[in-house]
């Protein structure tokens, strides 16, 4: 057989040939040793007698090619594609990260002119898609109590409590920060991403505005807390100063930019290390006189570096805890992911995602401080690297 021949499918999902993509036949019967398919137009009035046998190694043991009608390449190709989508689709075990405009654009771009357009397959794509995942469930006696959707990525029980109104998902790694940074705990719930049959979702993360009479009468009274400022205050409050003491040269001169987003980033690096890069940036403005970016720098140093102390606005080790709004945040956030509420499952693939990208983050930083003790770099080299590492914040 000199003509060519695609194994697709019907929207039934049934076995389909498509020939020469332009001709299809469905699967009309199997014996004991062979498929049997017939031309789609054979029922219609065109009344066509092709057909097409196949083996059990799906080779053509016979094709009767009398057609009675020209072919239809554009349906072909709508079989076609559809039958690619789906095949990687279903290559993805829980399919909620797919996007199925980027897997046609792809194939599209193989099947050339006759390629139909997206909108004509979309909703029955986006139904195929539904139809891969997990039954929804509808009440909460329904969650099951084990389930292989409860294993994260490096194969650890993600899910650790389940009662009859309450499920608690957290892996191993959340509980280790958990007992190690349990002096701030912060919980925020939602309605926006609770599952249909849900009340809230809450997310677990003392903390002040710059607000200083506040924060020493708490000492005075809880002396064994631990303060921590409002970094969206911080980089609120340095903005308004930029744009009354130093705009221009913050908007027109690169250096500067860097300089700004920097100091703006101080409360994520060692806290050891701050004032000595406060000093090496305001050494090269002196140098090139930057006189309104210097008034700016000395109203950081006086408010910030004076007036508080460093450590209340340094969240380098308490990195979950960086504004008094870190719960409600990651909630906001939560939220732009779904367009409705999400189905169970599918609030559970994101809250493990969400662990896997948390735990590489956490480990990342563990190691990259690792590596500096390793090396024995001394003082200069290591302000040198954290300088670095704010240039390197400054594009995230």
């Amino acid at each position: 057989m000199d003509d060519q021949l695609e194994i697709s499918e019907t929207n039934k999902e049934k076995n389909q040939i498509i020939v020469n993509k332009k001709y299809k036949f469905n699967l009309r019967y199997i014996t004991n040793s062979t498929k049997v398919f017939k031309c789609t137009e054979y029922k219609t009035v065109k009344k066509c007698k092709s057909y097409i046998i196949l083996n059990d190694n799906n080779k053509v043991i016979k094709y009767e090619n009398k057609h009675t009608h020209p072919g239809k390449e554009y349906d072909a190709s709508v079989s076609i594609v559809k039958h690619k989508m789906k095949n990687e689709i279903r290559k993805t075990s829980i399919p909620f990260d797919i996007n199925p405009k980027h897997i046609y654009n792809e194939i599209s771009e193989e099947i050339g002119l006759i390629c139909p357009e997206y909108n004509s397959i979309k909703s029955q794509i986006s139904r195929y898609i539904k139809k891969q995942l997990p039954p929804d469930i509808s009440k909460f006696n329904e969650i099951p109590d084990e389930s292989e959707y409860y294993i994260n990525e490096r194969d650890e029980k993600f899910m650790i409590f389940k009662n009859s109104n309450i499920i608690i998902f957290q892996s191993p790694f959340q509980t280790e920060l958990f007992i190690k940074y349990n002096e701030n705990m912060f919980a925020d719930g939602t309605f926006y991403i609770a599952p249909i049959f849900g009340y809230q979702v809450y997310t677990k993360n003392f903390a002040f505005d710059f607000e200083k009479g506040i924060s020493d009468a708490a000492i005075k009274i809880f002396p064994n807390i631990t303060i921590k400022y409002c970094v969206w205050l911080y980089k609120r409050s340095l903005e308004v100063q930029k744009n009354k003491l130093c705009y221009n040269e913050v908007e027109s001169i690169h250096k500067i930019y860097l300089f700004y987003k920097a100091i703006t980033n101080f409360p994520f690096i060692n806290p050891e290390y701050i004032f000595d890069i406060y000093n090496y940036i305001k050494i090269i403005c002196q140098i090139y006189n930057y006189f309104h970016f210097l008034n700016c720098l000395e109203y950081f140093n006086k408010t910030y570096l004076y007036k508080y102390d460093i450590q209340y606005l340094n969240y380098y080790n308490d990195i979950n805890h960086i504004t008094n709004n870190a719960s409600e945040s990651f909630n906001n956030y939560l939220k732009k992911l779904f367009y409705k509420n999400p189905s169970f499952y599918e609030l559970r693939y994101h809250l493990k995602r969400e662990e896997s990208l948390s735990y590489y983050n956490y480990k990342s930083k563990i190691e990259g401080e690792s590596e500096l003790i390793d090396k024995k770099c001394d003082k200069n080299d290591i302000i040198d690297l954290w300088y670095k590492c704010l240039l390197e914040l400054n594009k995230l």
